[in-house]
């Protein structure tokens, strides 16, 4: 970037800049308006990617200083000079940013990423708003991205909040000088460097503008009747444009250094594994460096058994040590993991330096575990058929996340991954197998699996509403059983909701004007025969029922099952 050569990003930032202040003159659907508000996300995460590269490149000013402060002492001090105008800039546009989503969504703004102000359905949680001015934001809500804007199509919030001709004094008219005056820092260290110069000129142009042959403020052409989604972005952008030529002046500061004189009188032994968890048959994989180097050589890096000699004196102990290969001044080192459990390792890293070879330890330790899958049935150690069976899965070592499950009878649903919580809903009696698999390194890798029998859900009892149960006998008053119309089901005792059967077809037997009569039924109901006979029942006699079937209703293909019979004693 010091060579004046804007990054594609940039590039494709100020095209859209561009396409963004043409479409917003016109009357635009709500869904170019959202389409915008996307954008403006896009530029915030570019703005954050920038500054983060900023902190490194401050990190690296500071080492050099602390080296030699002479010759780096200077850079490092214009280097932060434009860091702390810059700092003010972006936080004045992010002031900026929230009171114009806060006037349009009428005192409601969300802050940080989406999943923390909306539920699973993708609904603002109403409670999530801040609903407080920006004086009153804890300096932690003040760097967090705006993440929604509801009133996108507002023409009226950044004018009043920014600029009006009706004002002497307009935040907009301030923000310009600004960041002209920001501009104008960096043109003066850049002195020199005209393709920096001619970079800088480009992105910061806060020049007035002319529509139609006639002269527009600046201030008039971002802020005055912009739809609140315009002029979002426009400051967002403008926060891009402030990280990006702060990057660019500091890169080339930076440049400027002689890079003969940064020697570095400290230096630390550094590994650090892709993971310090392994599973068993896989490889144990580092990088090893030294934290601040000579770039001029690379190190020597032996993996093994050391001991310390004294004085910052090391030497490795034996001959079964390994010398590990540098790529690019890092080692990469690489062991298959065999035996289980903690495991540890070290070595020294060997650079030359003024005073003939030093030796710099390291340590570290990792975990090697076997392949193992955890699936624990909720509620039993069964799975029942045509029914969701709640299973609790994890695998150790890995996050929910990157776990997934699969079942080869019937199916398998996610209900709240993040805490590995599964349903299995199995087609067939017989045996079910629940399979684990995990994202490692990329791959999908299984991780176990466990087998589990299915089983039919167990039958109900048949039931006469209103019937009661006296020290183990049926009984019930014969109109109560009239009144009660029919034959129910009952399932008592099992702890999956929805499960519901129904009496397809039962047998009642009775004395009916003296004589022993029986009648079939077709579905719950009583027949009028039925009702005869329960009618004409003596109290004290019993009344039968039997040949009872029923079948589930919540549940294609399962079988009609046959019920135990019902003696009631009629009173």
């Amino acid at each position: 970037m010091a060579g004046g050569i804007m990054s594609p990003r940039q590039k494709m930032i100020n095209m859209m800049y561009l396409v963004l202040t043409a479409l917003l003159a016109l009357n635009v659907s709500k869904e170019v308006l959202n389409s915008f508000f996307e954008v403006n996300k896009g530029i915030t995460r570019s703005t954050i990617n920038f500054n983060s590269k900023n902190g490194d490149t401050y990190a690296a000013f500071d080492a050099a200083a602390e080296v030699n402060p002479v010759k780096a002492g200077p850079f490092r001090e214009q280097a932060y000079e434009v860091k702390v105008e810059a700092d003010k800039l972006v936080a004045s546009l992010q002031e900026m940013k929230y009171n114009l989503v806060f006037k349009a969504d009428k005192e409601k703004v969300y802050l940080g990423p989406e999943s923390g102000f909306k539920d699973e359905e993708g609904k603002l949680i109403e409670e999530k708003a801040i609903t407080v001015p920006w004086e009153k934001l804890t300096e932690d809500q003040k760097i967090m991205s705006i993440a929604e804007l509801n009133a996108k199509d507002d023409r009226n919030s950044s004018g009043e909040l920014f600029y009006s001709d009706k004002r002497k004094n307009n935040i907009a008219t301030d923000l310009k000088n600004d960041l002209n005056a920001y501009k104008m820092l960096l043109l003066s260290i850049a002195d020199g460097n005209e393709s920096l110069i001619t970079s800088i000129n480009e992105t910061c142009n806060y020049e007035d503008k002319k529509i139609k042959g006639k002269k527009q403020l600046w201030e008039v052409y971002n802020f005055y009747d912009m739809p609140a989604v315009g002029a979002l972005t426009l400051l967002s952008k403008m926060q891009s444009d402030v990280r990006n030529t702060e990057s660019d002046i500091i890169n080339m500061l930076r440049e400027n250094i002689n890079a003969g004189s940064l020697k570095f009188t400290s230096a630390e032994g550094i590994q650090i594994p892709n993971s310090n968890f392994v599973l068993k048959g896989d490889s144990f994989r580092a990088q090893i460096f030294i934290a601040a180097k000579d770039t001029t050589q690379a190190p020597i890096i032996y993996v093994g058994e050391f001991d310390s000699l004294g004085g910052g004196k090391y030497e490795m102990i034996g001959d079964d040590y390994e010398t590990v290969k540098v790529v690019n001044g890092k080692g990469m080192f690489a062991r298959r993991a065999i035996s289980e459990g903690n495991q540890k390792w070290g070595g020294l890293i060997a650079m030359k330096t003024d005073n003939g070879t030093k030796m710099y330890p390291f340590r570290g330790q990792y975990l090697v575990a076997a392949k193992t899958a955890v699936v624990s049935p909720t509620n039993m150690n069964i799975l029942y058929l045509e029914v969701d069976n709640p299973l609790k899965i994890s695998v150790p070592g890995y996050t929910a996340g990157v776990i997934s499950a699969v079942i080869d009878n019937g199916k398998v649903s996610v209900v709240k991954k993040s805490l590995g919580e599964y349903s299995a809903r199995p087609s067939k009696k017989g045996k079910a197998m629940v399979s684990l698999f995990a994202e490692v390194n990329g791959k999908r890798t299984k991780m176990g699996e466990m087998e589990f029998r299915v089983k039919e859900v167990p039958p109900p009892k048949a039931k006469v509403q209103f019937a009661l149960d006296v020290n183990g006998t049926t009984v019930i008053d014969k109109m109560k059983m009239v009144n009660a119309g029919g034959l129910g089901a009952e399932l008592k005792d099992f702890d999956f909701k929805g499960v519901r059967y129904v009496i397809t077809s039962y047998r009642l037997s009775g004395v009916y004007k003296g004589e022993q009569m029986k009648e079939d039924a077709i579905g719950p109901k009583f027949t009028p025969k039925m009702l005869g006979i329960i009618k004409n029942t003596k109290s004290g006699n019993a009344i039968t029922i039997s040949n009872i079937k029923a079948k589930r209703v919540d549940a294609k293909n399962t079988a009609i099952r046959p019920l135990d019979p019902l003696v009631i004693e009629v009173k």
